[in-house]
């Protein structure tokens, strides 16, 4: 996780310029929620937001104890029939598309919707888009958060 944090905060600069993120996009959080995901250790997570969004805090942390319970990693086979059964045709992901850590959620489109619009607005090292195609391709099993939104 300090390997990761370091390599982050070289690409945005959260931890010199706390203030350029809301409580959605910063890349700390993010981070820090991660891990205490797939750990399911939330003290690290819950002393950070009571820190730094004190205000979020409880709504987060209950948030937290729900998602929790939904996150699951997946193999390949396990992985595409899941995305199958579940129409899926967008995932975002909380941190690094190619990050093994990453834990992927899937995205509610439009029927009408073109996944390209999705595919193509990528915006740095957090809470980018994958479509399962390239998902299925990864040679490690993946974090998914089986709930649909």
């Amino acid at each position: 996780m300090e390997k990761r944090i370091t390599l982050y905060n070289e690409y945005y600069g959260f931890l010199e310029n706390p203030g350029n993120f809301n409580f959605d996009t910063n890349p700390h959080r993010l981070i820090i929620k991660n891990y205490a995901l797939r750990t399911g250790d939330k003290s690290l997570y819950e002393f950070y937001l009571k820190a730094v969004f004190p205000d979020c805090a409880i709504d987060e942390l209950h948030n937290f104890d729900a998602e929790v319970c939904y996150l699951k990693q997946m193999g390949r086979e396990q992985l595409a029939l899941w995305l199958i059964d579940n129409k899926v045709k967008v995932l975002k992901a909380d941190i690094n598309t190619t990050d093994k850590d990453a834990i992927f959620e899937a995205v509610s489109i439009p029927d009408d919707a073109h996944m390209e619009t999705y595919l193509s607005n990528q915006k740095g090292l957090i809470l980018n888009y994958i479509a399962p195609s390239e998902l299925i391709k990864f040679p490690y099993h993946v974090w998914i958060n089986t709930t649909l939104k």
